[in-house]
């Protein structure tokens, strides 16, 4: 074990070669930093999922063309018609079923114009289904009664001025959608994303005026209780097949529960923030390097002050845990002030993500994120010096003692 004289010794050497010293800090600082404020903001998109996931629950199913992803507005010539959903109505373990329509579309408010997403919703008989799903709350104004052909429900981010309209939007206000006069009935909580954010939302009656679609885009279903969500997409899977003609592998849609949709979301978001932690790595890579050439410098520096340790009684064990202490703490001391600013930085950046319009860009600073990076930094300051700190150990005290 380290000793009390040996700690001092140590640390009197990094201080007398504090330029040195001063530049691993930095090496392993920069690495710290990054990967401290990517995890961060890693956590809060996962942990932001998690509480979306929370208030929709897990009672819901969706039914979507094959091939588009949840949410995505797309042309398919693949039809989900009123049809399907009283077949769906049907099936054993089905509580309510509801279609859904959104279209891209030009929104123009006092000669400015916006191209933006059109939801149009089953108000009048699953009000709260589409809500759940979507997480709307009500910002101001008033609801949809459902029998609405002229007033929407906007999202936030017409409240606000982002240069495009003149003006934010007040209620009451009436904007052109696709050349049809909408008027403001109230606005909604901010989705936590500028795009989200720009939506629409209009009864069934309205939209289904305004763009005469040929089909539903999606169909949302809510599970029974005591009903396995997961069993039941299965099953309603495989009636719909045999109810659309359709061989097994080969049909024209799928189903999924969103507690489905959410893992794979999840998964992805996970794969895209180990690349960029792998990314950041790479600068953790360079710091040990850094840590190993200042270790090794500095044997060579001391070989004679090892020699006369060792020969008035150091173990070889004292000497290499000396070194590694050293390393260890040059690298330790980057990985607190990578958290330190790390934090700062992180912070700073989730509030202009959310003065932005980007709520869901939110860091997470948890206990585990600040133990985990302190934790690392310590060992890659311990890994990378371990070699230089053995050299050192293994040195003859009458070599060291004649080395010039």
């Amino acid at each position: 074990m380290i000793n009390n004289e040996l700690i001092k010794t140590s640390l009197k050497n990094m201080w007398k070669r504090k330029s040195r010293s001063s530049l691993t800090i930095i090496s392993v600082f920069i690495g710290i930093t990054a990967i401290f404020v990517l995890i961060s903001f890693g956590q809060g998109l996962v942990g932001y999922i998690d509480g979306l996931a929370a208030k929709m629950g897990n009672d819901k199913l969706i039914v979507q063309p094959k091939g588009f992803g949840f949410g995505q507005p797309t042309e398919t010539n693949v039809l989900l018609s009123d049809d399907d959903i009283d077949f769906i109505e049907k099936v054993q373990g089905v509580s309510e079923v509801a279609g859904l329509y959104f279209s891209a579309a030009p929104l123009e408010f006092k000669d400015a114009k916006k191209y933006i997403y059109v939801m149009g919703l089953d108000i009048k008989e699953h009000k709260d289904l589409n809500y759940e799903v979507y997480n709307l709350e009500l910002h101001s104004g008033l609801e949809l009664s459902g029998n609405e052909k002229k007033d929407g429900i906007f999202g936030y981010g017409y409240t606000k001025d982002d240069k495009t309209f003149p003006k934010p939007l007040s209620l009451r206000d009436k904007v052109l959608i696709d050349n049809v006069s909408i008027q403001a009935k109230g606005f909604f909580e901010s989705l936590g994303n500028p795009i989200d954010d720009y939506n629409v939302y209009l009864t069934k009656e309205a939209f289904e005026q305004i763009f005469n679609p040929k089909s539903y885009n999606m169909i949302l279903i809510r599970s029974s209780p005591g009903y396995d969500p997961t069993v039941l997409a299965e099953k309603i899977k495989n009636d719909l097949r045999k109810e659309r003609h359709q061989t097994l592998g080969n049909e024209d849609f799928f189903v999924q529960t969103f507690e489905q949709a959410i893992e794979s979301f999840t998964s992805i978001l996970m794969t895209l923030n180990i690349i960029l932690v792998l990314i950041a790595f790479i600068s953790l890579v360079v710091a040990g390097v850094n840590i190993a050439n200042t270790m090794y410098a500095s044997v060579l520096e001391r070989t004679k002050d090892i020699g006369i340790m060792k020969a008035i009684g150091a173990k070889n064990s004292n000497v290499l845990m000396m070194f590694a202490f050293e390393s260890g703490m040059l690298s330790l001391v980057g990985g607190v002030l990578a958290v330190l600013v790390g934090s700062v930085v992180a912070i700073v950046a989730g509030q202009l993500m959310v003065s932005a319009g980007y709520g869901i860009l939110t860091p997470e600073l948890s206990f585990k994120l600040y133990a985990g990076c302190l934790l690392f930094s310590l060992l890659i300051g311990v890994a990378s010096g371990i070699m230089p700190a053995y050299r050192a150990a293994k040195m003859s005290p009458v070599e060291a003692l004649r080395y010039e």
